[in-house]
C-alpha cells in the first residue's frame, strides 16, 4: 500500500495513472517552498491509516513532510521497523540555520532505522554522514523503463530529419535540449549565457513556468537560438530526445533528476552541473559527457563548445549514456526494495 502525501507538488502539471493499491491523502498545505524547497501537506489521517494497515514494515521517504514525520513517530511507537530512503545529497546548497536543524533532528531518525534505500551515490553519502550503516544502505533510483525508453529512441530514429524540420533545426545543426520547469534553481539562464559564448549552438527547451517570458526575452537580447516548446507530454519528450544532439541540465540544485535517465537511454551526451544527483552515477567526466560547477558560465560555455565542435565525440559519449542507463532500470531497485524490507522485518525488535 503507497500513501501519497499529496496529489501533486509545487502544481506540477504531470500526471500518471496509479494502478498500484495506493491512497491520497488530503491536507491543508502550508506555504514552505522557500524553507523547506517543497510543500507540505498536514496529513493527520496518516496515522489511523497506518494503524488499521497492520503493516509488518513502514517504508518512509524523506524525513522532511509531515506524512514522513508522522509515519516514522508511528513506526517508534508501534515498534514497526521503517526503512529510511533519501534523495537528498550534501552538494545541496543550504543556508546556515537549516543545515543546524537537520544536524538536530535528522541524525536519531537514520539512526533508528532498520535500513536505508538511497537514489545513488550522493544520497548514500548523505545518510551515512547522518549515522546510517554503509553496508545496509541499498540503491533505490529515481529512474525510468530504461529500455521501453531506448526502444522508442530507435523507433524515432528514421524520423529524425523530419521531426527536426517541424521544430526549425536543419540536419547540421548542434541542438542542445533542456527539459524541465522554468524556475531559477533550473539555471536555464545561466546556460542562455553560456550558449552566447558558443556560435551555431541552438537550444530545444522543452517545459513552462513562471520564468519563460523572461528566458524568451533574455535569449533574443543574447542572439542565441532557443526553441520553446513548452510543456511536453511523455511522448512529446521522447521526440525532443531523438531531435537533440546532446542534453543540458545545469540546475543550481537538484537531488536527481529523472530527464537525466531519460536523456542517457536515449544516448544523448550529458552536461551537467555539480549539484545534479545523477551526475554522480550516470555521468563519467570526458566519457560520456562532462560537469561543471554551478552557475559557472564559462566552464559551461567551455563543456558545450567542446561538445558541439565534435560530432564524432558526441557520438561516443552518447553510446557510453546509453551502456551507464542500462544498468539504472527498473529491475535492481525492484530487487533493492524488497531486500531492505526483508532485512528490517527480520531485524529483532528494539
Amino acid at each position: 500500500m503507497v500513501f501519497y502525501a499529496a496529489e501533486t507538488v509545487q502544481r506540477r502539471e504531470w500526471s500518471l495513472a496509479l494502478d498500484h493499491p495506493h491512497e491520497i491523502l488530503r491536507g491543508p498545505s502550508l506555504p514552505t517552498t522557500r524553507l523547506l524547497q517543497h510543500d507540505y501537506p498536514i496529513t493527520p489521517s496518516l496515522w489511523r491509516k497506518l494503524g488499521r494497515g497492520r503493516f509488518d514494515c513502514v517504508v518512509v521517504w524523506g524525513w522532511s513532510t509531515f506524512a514522513a514525520q508522522l509515519a516514522i513517530i508511528w513506526s517508534r511507537l508501534h515498534r514497526v521497523p521503517y526503512v529510511l530512503f533519501s534523495e537528498s545529497h550534501l552538494a545541496e546548497p543550504r543556508r546556515g540555520f537549516v543545515r543546524a536543524m537537520k544536524r538536530a533532528y535528522v541524525p536519531p531518525v537514520v539512526r533508528h532505522a532498520a535500513g536505508w534505500l538511497a537514489t545513488g551515490s550522493l544520497a548514500r553519502e548523505h545518510l551515512v554522514s547522518y549515522g546510517a550503516d554503509r553496508a545496509q544502505i541499498r540503491t533505490f533510483a529515481n529512474t525510468i523503463d530504461v529500455e521501453a525508453v531506448t526502444q522508442r529512441i530507435e523507433e524515432l530514429r528514421p524520423r529524425r530529419a523530419e521531426l527536426r524540420d517541424e521544430l526549425g533545426f536543419a540536419a547540421d545543426d548542434v541542438v542542445v535540449l533542456v527539459a524541465g520547469r522554468l524556475l531559477p534553481v533550473k539555471g536555464a539562464d545561466v546556460l542562455l549565457k553560456a550558449a552566447s559564448l558558443v556560435p551555431g549552438v541552438k537550444l530545444l527547451i522543452a517545459g513552462d513556468g513562471p520564468l519563460r517570458g523572461t528566458l524568451e526575452t533574455e535569449a533574443a537580447r543574447l542572439g542565441v537560438a532557443a526553441t520553446f516548446i513548452g510543456f511536453a507530454s511523455a511522448a512529446r519528450l521522447l521526440e525532443a530526445f531523438a531531435v537533440a544532439d546532446l542534453f543540458a541540465l545545469t540546475s543550481r540544485r537538484e537531488t536527481w533528476g529523472v530527464v537525466v535517465n531519460e536523456a542517457a537511454a536515449a544516448g544523448l551526451p550529458l552536461l551537467l552541473t555539480d549539484t545534479v544527483g545523477a551526475a554522480f552515477d550516470l555521468l563519467e567526466p570526458g566519457a560520456n559527457g562532462f560537469r561543471v560547477p554551478a552557475g559557472d558560465t564559462n566552464a559551461l560555455a567551455a563543456a558545450l563548445a567542446a561538445l558541439a565542435g565534435d560530432g564524432a565525440l558526441r557520438r561516443r559519449f552518447g553510446a557510453r549514456s546509453r551502456e551507464l542507463a542500462a544498468g539504472w532500470g527498473y529491475g535492481p531497485s525492484g530487487e533493492a526494495f524488497a531486500e531492505a524490507v526483508r532485512a528490517a522485518i527480520a531485524r529483532p525488535r528494539q
